[in-house]
């Protein structure tokens, strides 16, 4: 069986919710069990309504990576 791979790259500014001009503050809790608030902005129900987007097309969802300027995403599917 051949794949067909892609790569898609979402932007963070694709993410930015502000809640009164101010981003929202989360609890980041770290393996070694040190823990800190941090500013966030990710809108991750919209990066999985994305990810469904490419399923429609035939792609499944390989990997994905979060980056300081967005979310990288792989995708494959079988080739026609």
């Amino acid at each position: 069986m051949a794949w067909e791979y892609s790569f898609e790259f979402y932007p963070l500014e694709m993410f930015k919710e502000k809640i009164a001009d101010e981003p929202r503050q989360i609890f980041v809790c770290m393996l070694d069990g040190k823990c800190r608030v941090e500013e966030q902005y990710p809108e991750f129900a919209q990066l999985i309504e994305l990810f469904h987007s490419r399923g429609k097309e035939g792609y499944e969802l390989v990997q994905v990576f979060i980056q300081e300027r967005g979310v990288l995403a792989l995708y494959k599917r079988e080739k026609k």
